[in-house]
């Protein structure tokens, strides 16, 4: 078996570099300064015959890493907010729903930059844009489960936007020779083919004919990934190109030349991604290989292409379909020597071994689809295996029909071959399932993934350890493993609580280690007073809820009925499944309580008015205690504020205070109060940290050592300097809401901490 290349400890490197990179964990040049230590260590220790392989491939892993955070670098220091005169060439224009997105080529720096512009102003790819305007970095997600706009032009290889106060477009070239190829490729396809959706997406990447209801099936069946470009759709233009070119009386050399520049064209004008150009450099770099005479291990030449690919756009990091075609292709090729099937029926072989590399495709792919989708499609691995022909056909025969062949009878053929996919998707579809994240996390699923990965590469390799040694030492990993994700739930998993950003408004969520889920208050709309509002249940609440895989509420409580506690619950109760639903039952003249009023009675939710005494049992010796208000104090000075439920939720020795918008005259009695200890680790901070709400006693009687405010743009002053100084006068470590999610989480009931990154 031949041995490990520096380029399978590069590549990973690298990737994960360039990701610490953007996140800011670690200087680059402080991690430069450790791998020339490294190195240099390792030259002294090779220089004296005692250097180790294991010592080198740290040294490789260090700088990779260092290197990968110096190749995003640029691109992060330079959209810090700067304002000027820009000027660009337009090579994108996609409208949205308000406006138009325009990226450009900023001149001379190259920089790529995405400018938004008015939908009625007319501009195309080509166009030289002027604009003047603050260029800044894009918005991230406000939530997980959102939209982030800031890791979407990432893929991009974008790291800045402008909205400009003023532009000037001129005119460009007419569109270039690849722009009108495609257009008669295009045209070729619609003219032969009587639903050409699915062969336009096949052949040239386009989605936008293929319909929702199409994906939604492909998605539910997991075969998905048979609609991006891939190296599956460049082996079969690879193949047939190879049939012909190998008939020419001419030189290897030139042969793989023609070749490989077919393929590229092809790549260019089909639009591909990630996957496809991962394809091409694999064929260019083994025919290479083979042409020459080198070694040419497949493992590594996959790792080459994927070093080569960041090293050319290291924006790459941050694509999923980057991602997901190197992990399944890796995943194959690291297990196909290992998964080897010989039976006496060549059908059944090749029926079997297809299966077997579809599976591990799959199994190789299960962090990543859990961690961006939620969910995988349990019959991924038969369905591709299925539907595998019919996209060979699809793509061999909608690529010869975009070519001008149409007329030869193919287009027919295809619209016969669409009748059996759809006739297979109404079949498979009644039996489709999805393995969504329940008993096991993602950190869980991730250790498997970790198992298997490391077990191919053990059982790759027989030579370099006795099998029955290597087999032991798997046996006994996973039995580590199994052991890990069986212990129980309130060992492995910690109670999060979780602060959304909704804007001005209050939305926590609560997730038991057993795996309960509690909504305490929904945000409202996020500017009301705008002309064009947002409902925070809607845009954020009900995705980042999707995002965590809830599927059903066993408790959701308003702690008062503003709309900037109540207005996103609507939304809530309206998509999920609600167990009990608990508030001070404190009415208000509201629309939105109204409508809260109706949905509790149409769905039949169980309501209960709760006062101060009541506690719930949520279960692993996690309880929820009411503390105020003993009754309706209907007579007080903003009176729906300070009737807010004060909730304190224990888990062991560590507290948790939930405050509403109690305002200090009641926070001064509660914390003067002989028969109430309020006395917490952990406080939201009182009515948004205004200034209303500052009450010096109260923070002492609390005494916490962590603090949350819920605050948004637009906020009032909120947080005020009075309570910040209050909060940094105690010592106490605080996160606000306002760009992010703030989770906090608690151990064993012992111990407790922020998070870094939302959850």
């Amino acid at each position: 078996m031949s041995r490990s290349n520096s380029s399978l400890v590069l590549f990973p490197f690298m990737a994960l570099g360039i990701r610490l990179g953007s996140q800011g964990l670690f200087d680059p040049g402080i991690l430069l300064i450790v791998a020339a230590a490294a190195a240099l260590i390792w030259l002294i220790s090779a220089y004296r015959g005692s250097a180790k392989a294991w010592f080198f491939r740290l040294v490789l892993g260090l700088a990779a890493v260092a290197l990968g955070q110096l190749a995003i670098l640029p691109q992060e220091v330079w959209v810090v907010p700067r304002e000027g005169e820009f000027i660009g060439q337009v090579y994108q224009v996609q409208k949205l729903t308000y406006d138009q997105r325009v990226l450009v080529h900023l001149k001379p720096s190259r920089l790529q930059v995405a400018v938004h512009l008015p939908l009625d102003v007319s501009i195309s790819p080509g166009n030289e844009l002027t604009f003047w305007g603050t260029i800044a970095q894009p918005n991230q997600a406000p939530n997980p489960g959102a939209f982030c706009y800031r890791d979407y032009l990432r893929r991009l290889g974008v790291f800045g936007v402008c909205y400009p106060t003023e532009f000037q477009v001129t005119a460009g070239d007419n569109p270039g020779l690849l722009a009108r190829a495609r257009g008669v490729m295009r045209r070729n396809i619609v003219t032969h083919i009587r639903d050409p959706g699915l062969v336009l997406a096949l052949v040239l990447g386009e989605r936008d004919e293929l319909g929702e209801g199409r994906r939604d099936s492909w998605r539910l069946l997991g075969i998905s990934h048979l609609l991006a470009i891939s190296g599956m759709h460049v082996g079969y233009v690879a193949l047939g190109v190879s049939l012909v070119v190998k008939r020419f009386p001419c030189r290897p050399l030139f042969k793989l030349a023609l070749l490989q520049g077919l393929l590229l064209s092809y790549i260019v004008i089909s639009g591909t991604g990630a996957s496809g150009w991962r394809a091409f450099l694999v064929s260019l770099l083994g025919g290479y290989a083979g042409l020459r005479g080198l070694r040419r291990d497949p493992l590594h030449i996959w790792a080459t292409a994927g070093l080569i690919m960041l090293l050319v756009k290291p924006a790459l990091a941050f694509d999923l379909s980057f991602a997901l075609s190197f992990a399944a292709s890796g995943g194959i090729l690291l297990w196909s020597p290992t998964m080897q099937v010989r039976w006496k029926s060549r059908t059944l072989t090749y029926l079997a071994q297809s299966l077997l590399l579809s599976l591990t495709a799959q199994c190789s792919l299960v962090p990543f689809l859990m961690g961006s989708f939620g969910e995988v499609a349990l019959l991924g691995p038969l369905a591709t295996l299925l539907f595998l022909p019919c996209a060979a056909v699809l793509i061999v025969g909608g690529l010869l029909t975009a070519l001008g062949l149409g007329s030869l009878g193919i287009g027919s053929v295809l619209n016969r071959v669409m009748q059996v996919v759809q006739a297979m998707e109404a079949l498979l579809l009644p039996y489709a399932r999805q393995w969504k994240l329940g008993t096991l996390n993602l950190w869980e699923i991730s250790l498997w993934w970790a198992l298997f990965i490391y077990a191919g590469w053990r059982l790759r390799q027989p030579r370099l350890t006795k099998p029955w040694r290597t087999l032991a030492q798997l046996c006994s990993l996973f039995v580590i493993v199994l052991f890990i994700s069986t212990l129980p739930p309130v060992v492995r998993r910690p109670l999060e609580i979780t602060a959304l950003n909704v804007g001005q408004g209050d939305s926590f969520y609560v997730r038991t280690p057993s795996g309960l889920h509690l909504l305490i208050d929904g945000g409202g709309d996020l500017y009301p007073w705008q002309p064009r509002t947002r409902d925070a249940g809607v845009e954020r609440v009900v995705p980042y809820l999707r995002h965590r895989q809830v599927e059903r509420l066993d408790y959701v409580i308003l702690s008062h009925p503003h709309d900037d506690h109540l207005g996103g619950l609507l939304a809530v109760l309206e998509e999920f499944e609600v167990g009990m639903v608990l508030d001070n039952g404190h009415d208000h003249p509201s629309p939105t309580y109204e409508r809260y009023l109706e949905l509790l009675e149409e769905k039949e939710i169980p309501y209960h008015p709760v006062r101060a005494g009541d506690r719930v049992d949520l279960g692993d010796g996690i309880t929820l205690t009411v503390l105020y208000p003993q009754a309706l104090r209907p007579n007080l000075r903003s009176a729906q504020n300070n009737n807010s439920l004060l909730l304190r939720l224990q888990y062991g020795g560590v507290r948790m205070l939930f405050t509403g918008d109690l305002e200090s005259a009641v926070l001064y009695d509660l914390a003067h109060d002989p028969n109430l200890d309020v006395q917490s680790q952990w406080l939201k901070i009182p009515h948004h940290g205004s200034r209303g709400s500052m009450e010096p006693h109260f923070y002492a009687a609390v005494d916490p050592a962590w603090a949350v405010i819920p605050v948004g743009p637009n906020n009032f002053g909120h947080p005020h300097e009075e309570v910040v100084e209050e909060l940094n006068k105690r010592g106490i470590v605080w996160r606000t809401t306002y760009e992010e999610a703030q989770t906090f989480q608690v151990w064993w009931g012992v111990w407790g901490r922020f998070t870094r990154g939302p959850s």
